[in-house]
């Protein structure tokens, strides 16, 4: 993996190394200053509108309504059968074991 990664930087490094190499020193200083220009453009839009888009969220936001919960009624214990209650006792004795 660490060769694959380091093959592939040096392509890169080879290729952008060979473009810079046909530009004059004037032609890369624009170069540079153009790039530099962009990125910058391109992190203030993305700064701006996010700083946007959270105001905007906050705006919007509707209060959400949460019904009362309807709790069901618990079956009473002594309408469960003895086998069954049998069984419960049982099971819990073998737990606490």
């Amino acid at each position: 993996m660490r060769k694959t990664y380091v093959r592939i930087k040096d392509f890169i490094g080879g290729r952008l190394h060979c473009l810079c190499d046909r530009l004059s020193p004037r032609q890369r200083t624009v170069t540079v200053l153009v790039a530099a220009a962009l990125f910058t453009l391109a992190n203030f839009y993305m700064i701006f509108r996010a700083v946007y888009d959270i105001g905007r969220e906050d705006a919007r936001r509707e209060v959400i309504r949460i019904e009362p919960l309807d709790i069901p009624e618990f079956v009473p214990a002594d309408s469960l059968s003895e086998g069954r209650i049998r069984e419960m006792e049982e099971f819990f004795d073998r737990l606490n074991r």
